[in-house]
């Protein structure tokens, strides 16, 4: 069972559990910090069962609160019985000493908003395109290969994995009734996109610096890729609820990121961003 020990839980856990230092992977007691892995690892897997019609739970129980600390409990009791520890604690007690008071399970739902976003997986899904973009400029640069290819390739992988993680997203607050645990998500996820975005900007930097370009007046390396990360979200929530991610879609996403980067150039001398560009590639 993996627990993403690579990640600064305790950080994150921070003014949402009670000691943080029980999701902290270097505790001594490796016990406490398994503990409380299981309750998140039981959450996530309460809500796939819902949403794949497993769940046990009664249609009354689930249409008046869908996560709740009983079906956690229950759900962490049968995964810490699987797992070859003896001393790994995780019934009321446990979770109470985690998630107090009145406002526990908003706590612990932001716990598991935060452990879900903040996996090693959803960083190797952000890294990916500016990483592929940075290595491909110079390439563009050298005439080697084309700008709107390399738009292409990368806005349809982004796309793709944005609309993976919209889905997954978009299921798990279909199970949050509650408005406070909605916000709670929400600001989850806008952290999430901001990472995001502000792993574009040196991108946008290198490439301006590379193809001898500049953005016209207001703008900059982080406007613009805010504006990308806005356009690709709100495609990628919209294709993921209606189901529509066909080639034709694809294309008029990757059109319309095509013609944000593009408006944001400034060519100067009157002249258009393509013929200035081709212009700047022209091999010598």
């Amino acid at each position: 069972m993996h627990f993403n020990d690579e990640v600064d839980w305790p950080e994150l856990f921070r003014g949402y559990i009670s000691r943080p230092s029980q999701a902290d992977p270097r505790n001594p007691r490796r016990c406490v910090y398994i503990a409380t892995m299981v309750f998140l690892k039981a959450g996530l897997k309460e809500i796939e069962d819902q949403l794949s019609g497993r769940s046990r739970g009664s249609r009354d129980e689930l249409a008046g609160a869908r996560l709740t600390r009983p079906m956690v409990l229950r759900r962490a009791a049968e995964i810490a019985e699987k797992l070859p520890y003896d001393d790994v604690h995780v019934g009321e007690g446990a979770f109470t000493d985690r998630w107090k008071g009145a406002g526990g399970m908003a706590n612990y739902f932001m716990c598991l908003v935060k452990y879900t976003c903040k996996a090693p997986r959803w960083g190797l899904f952000l890294n990916y395109g500016p990483r592929q973009a940075l290595a491909a400029l110079p390439k563009v640069r050298g005439g080697e290969l084309d700008l709107t290819d390399l738009v292409s390739k990368i806005a349809i992988h982004d796309l793709r994995m944005r609309i993976r993680f919209a889905k997954y997203w978009l299921f798990q607050l279909s199970l949050v009734i509650d408005e406070k645990w909605r916000a709670v998500a929400m600001t989850a996820y806008r952290e999430l996109l901001d990472a995001y975005s502000t792993r574009w900007v040196p991108v946008y930097e290198e490439g301006l610096r590379l193809l001898g370009v500049k953005f016209r007046p207001g703008v900059t390396a982080e406007t613009l890729s805010a504006m990308v990360s806005a356009q690709t979200s709100g495609f990628a929530q919209h294709l993921a609820g209606a189901g529509d991610d066909t080639k034709e879609s694809r294309d008029l996403f990757v059109t319309s990121v095509q013609a944000l980067i593009y408006a944001a150039l400034d060519p100067g001398d009157g002249r258009g961003v393509s013929d200035a560009l081709r212009e700047v590639l022209r091999p010598s």
